[in-house]
């Protein structure tokens, strides 16, 4: 990949030693590190060839090499970056590298879980095993497991550990604990080995039977669970890493669960299991628990617990093991999930007694479903949902130093938001406008409730688009489809915060048929709750809340660049009013991409990153200012840059997929059209890979919705990705992705109306051959590549993938996969048909590709899942059997028990190929299989696998 940092406008790479923050690099220097660590021999073996050849296009035998780059990892000082890279063979691996030196490079085959100590010496992954290997083990009835490669990064020295499933440092840097995978076998206790070792030494201490455990956010205390046979022994232990001691804070002979310290403190707390045979038991089928807060661990004689049970709790209600316990990050409270109680069967006296049974086997019960007209959600809703239902607990407060509990929800109550270190909770409730979100939006009530007493108040009706609590727990902000009100919880006064700001806050490119269109969004408010970030279309305004003041923080308007702000810790409640604010940019004419930094909140925002690249996933290390962020285009592989507080100067510090030079390569630019309304709109073009000056290239177009924002994206091909662009570019074609733009009650014919302007403009630059032209999309995507084929004679071949076909029969079908119903996705979302079919039959049949059949010229290749749970597999069958009465060229590959989205890498590879073929047939002249020219009996396809020659 070509080195490359947009600056304001100016290109920059450099070495950063930044003053502000010194970068710890190995002492002992890249010599001290193996040959196995300085480079991995994929990357070696990859960046070696032939430099005497020329490039070549890219065949499938080489898209295994090509390298995706996954999540990074920053050390705590930004001195080392770890990365994860997946290749397209399945191969992965973790790479880690000083950022001064990144041509330093350490491996881990199959890494994952990277950390690093706090002190920034120790590196530590789980190195894994690849698919293949993982799978011969399977067959040979072995587990596969995951080894601890542990780093001094001080030296360079490596360290390997087998049979490790989990690990984690300790806050002081001193230690590492080390769990071990559970044996094979059946066993009804979670204990396993857990080693503590220290880090400078090696020495090492056992701990047996240990189900979970977890450190404190200061020290060298670390908290375990025991869980062994026969409840041996079980409880909580604390382990002193330091002094070497160990202790039973509590032993039962039960089962815990749901460890957890208080931020910053050494206060715990758990959960116990309550035995079946205890006291009062037995009259429930369900499992209680008692909830431990432990205080002041780490000193005998300050050690105090306290309990809260069944006896606590109001009647009828348990504390169940699935339960949230959350501490509160600034007071003793913690936060419980409480679920009500199921009573046990009767019993019968004596056995077969026919008075408590009654009396009809299984078999000969119905296997009914009532499903009634009146259903809030629908009956398949419900089943989707029945395992989050049956888990749905009523929100509580644990008040340990009080000994007290207070139930915040009775019920009623869809969700609680909880305000860290306030007594204010928020609760919503939506059943007021049950009868109303069947086939519109949702919307809910808002009570602020007193976390002391349990209280609720109501405070906002019919909400929409609720906001946010400030930090305080004073102000709500919500947003009424116009403007920004803020409500004061201290007078009860409501203000609108920017009706007299000049622009509009509302975000007028959703085009959904809702009766109210959302905000922008806000950016968060400061952590002293006197201001809050709200977007407009292109900048963020700091207003206050009590309507003194607003004003604009950035400048985005002027040149058309949306910031907004970056969140880099979602735990802090606020944006602290005297640190740097950081933005992301973003240009929608230009699909240019970077970031922006304040000062301070207050502060207007200074472009510092700025270009034609897709900039993403901005990440700070947790205890200096540096900064790593993705670049990558179509041309450009992704890759992590990391800089210091000014980004004046920056490391590219990973280089991926180097080998790219060795092939031919496509590019990409934008394309401005207008459509037939007059609207202005664009699309991503990518050239083939071996494109020439004078010549005509065929071209594939896909489709689904707004697809400009790609012309930044880096693809790599591979035969599992059945739309796969890098494939189709190297194979010859151009690709154009269009944007497209609709209107109410016509989805079929806005794509129309922007697809053969879009096309046109292509086509007005003489490097397409109009006569070779094909489309192509999926579900939504799909639906309009077979209406375009149904009315448009502008293409020589479409495919599509899980297409809606008939929107009468689509409106009253269900989308499985979430159990919701379709008319609702019709009227209010992606649909755009604002009424039911009945309302307005002409335009469900004008935007109905299987209505259009008769005027179909377009050869049209249709790919569905038998089990597809959003697209109900029954609207490809319609379009199928109305092609074939009405003679047209049309093929339906039907892969059995697929879902929307094909699974089975044999479907995924199959599907890919007979694309390429379709297209290949269609638009470049090359013969037909038999699948294409005839088809193939049936008996012949369970031979060859689908006719597959």
């Amino acid at each position: 990949m070509t080195p490359r940092l947009a600056l304001s406008g100016v290109l920059s790479v450099a070495l950063w030693l930044g003053s502000a923050v010194s970068l710890r690099v190995p002492i002992a220097g890249p010599s001290a590190l193996s040959a196995q660590q300085t480079a991995s021999a994929q990357e070696m073996a990859d960046v070696a060839h032939d430099s005497t050849s020329g490039p070549t296009l890219l065949t499938p035998a080489d898209y295994g090499r090509f390298e995706r780059l996954g999540s990074s990892l920053l050390s705590p000082r930004g001195a080392w970056l770890a990365t994860d890279i997946r290749r397209v063979d399945e191969d992965s691996e973790l790479r880690l590298r000083p950022v001064a030196r990144p041509d330093s490079l350490i491996t881990v085959p199959f890494g994952s879980s990277p950390a690093f100590s706090d002190d920034e010496r120790w590196f530590a992954a789980l190195e894994g095993v690849g698919p293949d290997e993982s799978e011969a083990m399977r067959e040979r009835g072995e587990t596969p497991r995951t080894t601890l490669v542990l780093v001094d990064l001080g030296v360079g020295d490596t360290t390997r550990i087998p049979a490790v499933s989990s690990f984690a440092f300790s806050a002081d840097a001193r230690f590492i604990a080390l769990r071990a995978s559970a044996p094979d076998g059946e066993r009804d206790f979670d204990g396993v080995d857990l080693r503590v070792r220290e880090l400078e030494t090696g020495s090492t201490v056992l701990l047996g039977n240990v189900s979970e455990y977890a450190w404190a956010d200061e020290g060298a205390w670390l908290a375990t669970l025991i869980d062994a046979e026969g409840a041996t022994g079980n409880g909580i232990q604390l382990f002193d890493a330091a002094s070497g001691r160990l202790r039973a804070l509590e032993t039962r002979p039960t089962h815990y669960s749901n460890l957890v310290w208080r931020p910053e403190s050494t206060d715990l707390a758990a959960l116990r299991r309550i035995p079946a045979d205890a006291d009062g038991e037995a009259e429930w089928s369900d499992t209680a628990h008692v909830a431990l807060a432990l205080r002041s661990v780490e000193r005998d004689g300050d050690l105090r617990i306290t309990h809260i049970g069944p006896d606590d709790l109001p009647a009828g209600l348990r504390i169940p093991a699935f339960a949230e316990l959350a501490w509160d990050r600034q007071l003793p409270r913690l936060r419980l999930g409480l679920d009500p109680r199921e009573p046990a069967p009767p019993t019968c006296e004596p056995p077969g007694d026919e008075s408590c049974e009654d009396g009809t086997d299984d078999e000969e019960r119905p296997s009914l479903e009532i499903w009634h007209a009146a259903d809030i959600d629908i009956v398949p809703t419900q089943k989707v949902r029945a395992g989050i239902d049956r888990r749905r607990t009523r929100a509580a407060v644990w008040h340990v130093e009080a000994d007290r509990i207070t139930v915040l929800d009775d019920g009623r109550f869809e969700r609680i938001q909880h305000v860290e270190g306030t007594d204010l909770a928020l609760g919503f409730d939506v059943s007021p406008w049950d009868s109303e979100r069947r086939f519109a939006a949702e919307r809910s009530d808002v009570h602020t409730i007193d976390v002391e007493s349990g209280a609720a108040v109501l405070r906002l009706e019919g909400e929409q688009f609720f906001e946010s609590v400030s930090p305080d727990a004073r102000w709500l902000l919500r947003y009424d489809g116009t403007d920004y009100h803020a409500l004061d919880l201290r007078s009860g006064a409501e203000r609108n915060l920017t009706a007299d700001l000049g622009v509009t806050f509302t975000n007028t490119s959703v085009d959904y048929t809702i009766d109210r269109k959302p905000p922008w969004g806000s950016g968060g408010w400061l952590a002293d709750g006197s201001g809050v970030l709200l977007y407009d279309e292109f900048d963020a305004w700091l207003v206050a809340p009590d309507g003194s003041s607003a004003r604009r923080v950035t400048r985005g308007r002027e040149q058309g660049i949306r910031h907004r702000r970056v969140y880099l810790d979602y735990e802090e409640p606020g944006l602290d009013p005297d640190e740097a604010v950081l933005y992301a940019l973003y240009n929608d004419a230009t699909e240019e991409f970077g970031y922006g930094r304040a000062r301070t909140p207050r502060d207007l925002s200074e472009t510092v990153i700025f270009g034609p690249y897709n900039y993403g996933t901005l990440r700070r290390a947790d205890e200096a200012e540096v900064y790593s962020w993705v670049a990558q285009s179509f041309e450009d592989s992704p890759d992590v840059f990391v800089a210091g507080p000014d980004f004046l100067t920056a490391v590219q510090v990973t280089q991926t997929n180097p080998f790219q030079s060795e092939h031919a390569w496509g590019r990409a630019e934008l394309i401005d059209f207008t459509n037939e309304w007059g609207e202005a709109l664009q699309g991503s073009l990518y050239y083939p890979a071996d494109w020439q000056p004078g010549r005509r290239y065929p071209m594939i177009v896909y489709i689904y919705e707004t697809r400009a924002q790609d012309v930044r994206t880096y693809h790599v091909a591979s035969e599992r990705d059945y739309y796969d662009f890098q494939a189709w570019v190297q194979n010859g074609y151009f690709v154009f992705q269009p944007d497209i733009a609709y209107r109410e009650r016509d989805p079929g014919v806005s794509a129309r109306a922007a697809i053969e302007p879009a096309v046109r403009a292509v086509l007005e630059r003489g490097e397409v051959d109009p006569d070779r032209i094909g489309l192509i999309g999926h579900s939504w995507g799909g639906y309009q590549a077979t209406y375009m084929a149904t009315v448009s004679d502008l293409f020589a071949a479409s495919v599509a993938g899980a297409p809606l076909t008939n929107l009468f029969s689509m409106y009253l079908s269900i989308y499985w996969n979430s159990g919701g119903t379709d008319a609702r996705i019709f009227e209010i979302s992606q649909g755009r048909m604002e009424v039911p079919f009945w309302q307005d039959e002409e335009a469900y049949r004008r935007n109905s590709p299987v209505f259009h059949i008769e005027s179909m010229t377009t050869p049209l290749l249709m790919a569905q899942g038998t089990e597809d749970g959003a697209v109900d597999f029954n609207q490809g069958v319609e379009f199928y059997n109305a092609a074939r009465r009405a003679d047209k060229e049309f093929v339906f590959l039907v892969y059995n028990g697929e879902n929307h989205g094909f699974a089975r890498e044999a479907n995924q590879r199959d599907y890919h190929r007979r694309i390429l073929e379709w297209f290949g047939h269609y638009l470049k002249g090359e013969p037909a299989p038999d699948w294409i020219r005839s088809g193939v009996p049936y008996l012949e396809q369970l031979e060859t696998a689908g006719g597959s020659r």
